[in-house]
């Protein structure tokens, strides 16, 4: 059973920072609780959103990625071993030890002196090949810059059990691809998202000397579905990238970015999948989350996403924008613009994973975090949160079908200095939309809206001059939508 209060706990609470972790407590805030755990009175300030909070063992102390099994359990993967473990969710005692751990470091294939694959986010995939877990490294230089290629891996396992037995639930390894990390980078270099060669920089960004822990760094801290359930979107703790046009050493950072994988089941098939070369990536989406990376993704019923976005090195203490933590909702659509949510968090709180509850989001809506306690002291804190207020979310938008209205011909010259044209077929007369959209989601232009007659139609649309004589270079988007269909190609302008 999960306890609601509106109890909030704060670093306040507990002293310092380093005193807050060395705790080790098991809080019950509301509800009933074991005779043997007493409840514990601490000061709230308003601001704090933390209703619960449980401790849990582990080597060294953090959690960065997890995973829910059911509502009383969860796998969790921290960034400096390869133990995966299972835990309960809201454990009856302080600093919990683990249920069941799996090791899978020995199917990895690390060399070198540091072995660590530095796991920072999983999903988990419910198919015809049964339940797997896809764990990914950060893809990441150290924070002194040094290249560590056992972090670029990616890699699966199978859940095997159904949470009655003992143990609840094993994991068995799978297979896993060592070459994402190239894949990404070649992506940019060799312009395949059609945005120009090195359009985010990503190549100096993953250079060696470069920190992982800088805005013009390289690392990856969030994985989850796409709306269609199959792709999988990556998201970027760094580097930050320039939401209007290409990223070079003197434009703003200032959007966070997320690159769809379309093709991760069948990438980590092989012990290891050849490669480089192997992942098929997708047109990039960049989404403005003040200044901050994404440190977790997660998805719930039906379709909606909770983004855990945070600073690309240490939050300051206190925490200000944009050296904090703060949670953003989306549709998952790229032409959606993230909301922000009021919670807040305190400088002692690091969340790296989340858990949402099978419902729509909303402000009463209570999610469960694991956080990145770190220090080697052997016990981490997960805590319950409210999602906080904000209005609503849009419905999210659904995949195209192949037998009704889509694009024949995507946007094209791509990118475009001024013009760009494209198709779109339909199999009878119906209503359609299309439209085209900024990187903000904002509609700047309708081409059609009304009944479209049968077959394929041309549509071009001519980017408007600013006041220097210039048009704005980016992202842009076309959308089409008719009933039942929603889809979005990206395009480009050249300066």
């Amino acid at each position: 059973m999960i306890l609601r209060s509106e109890v909030c706990v704060t670093r306040h609470a507990i002293g310092p920072v380093r005193s807050a972790r060395r705790a080790r407590t098991l809080l019950f805030l509301a509800g009933s609780f074991p005779a043997s755990v007493l409840p514990i009175a601490w000061p709230h300030p308003a601001h704090a959103q933390v209703v619960q909070l449980w401790s849990h063992q582990a080597a060294f102390g953090d959690a960065s990625g997890v995973v829910a099994m059911g509502d009383t359990l969860m796998f969790v993967c921290n960034n400096e071993d390869e133990h995966l473990r299972l835990y309960a969710r809201y454990p009856a005692s302080s600093c919990a030890s683990n249920v069941y751990s799996f090791n899978a470091r020995p199917d990895l294939g690390a060399t070198g002196s540091d072995l660590t694959a530095d796991l920072e986010s999983a999903v988990k995939v419910i198919d015809a090949n049964g339940t797997r877990i896809y764990w990914l490294g950060g893809l990441d230089n150290t924070k002194n810059g040094n290249l560590r290629p056992n972090r670029n891996r990616v890699f699966a396992t199978l859940v095997s059990g159904d949470g009655s037995g003992t143990p609840p639930y094993t994991l068995g390894y799978v297979g896993r691809y060592d070459k994402l990390r190239d894949d990404i980078l070649a992506w940019d270099i060799n312009n395949l998202h059609g945005l120009g060669a090195n359009y985010f920089g990503l190549a100096a960004s993953a250079a060696l000397g470069v920190s992982s822990q800088q805005n013009d760094g390289f690392n990856v801290e969030g994985l989850t579905l796409a709306p269609d359930g199959t792709t999988a979107y990556i998201g970027f703790r760094a580097p930050l990238v320039n939401g209007a046009g290409p990223t070079t050493p003197t434009s703003p950072r200032t959007h966070a970015l997320i690159i769809p994988l379309l093709n991760l089941p069948a990438l980590v098939t092989g012990n290891p999948t050849p490669g480089p070369g192997a992942a098929q990536l997708g047109a990039p989406i960049l989404l403005p989350l003040g200044s901050r990376g994404v440190r977790s993704i997660d998805h719930t019923y039906p379709g909606q996403y909770l983004i855990t976005a945070g600073p690309t090195n240490t939050v300051s203490d206190p925490p200000v924008a944009p050296l904090d933590f703060r949670l953003f909702t989306w549709s998952g659509n790229p032409l959606n613009p993230p909301a922000e949510r009021s919670t807040a968090f305190d400088a002692t709180y690091s969340p790296e994973g989340c858990m949402l509850p099978n419902t729509v989001l909303g402000d009463q809506t209570i999610v469960q975090f694991v956080n990145d306690d770190g220090g080697g002291n052997g016990c981490w804190r997960s805590m319950n949160c409210h999602v906080g207020q904000v209005a609503p979310l849009d419905v999210p938008f659904r995949q195209g079908s192949s037998i009704g209205v889509r694009f024949s011909l995507p946007p094209a010259p791509n990118p475009a200095r001024d013009k760009v044209s494209f198709s779109v077929t339909s199999p009878g007369e119906q209503w359609v939309d299309v439209t085209i959209h900024d990187l903000e989601g904002r509609r700047l232009a309708t081409l059609w809206s009304g009944d479209l007659p049968a077959g394929e139609h041309r549509f071009s649309w001519q980017a408007a001059l600013l006041e220097n004589g210039r048009r704005r270079a980016g992202l842009y988007w076309v959308r089409l939508r008719a009933r039942g269909v929603s889809e979005s190609r990206p395009f480009a302008l050249m300066p």
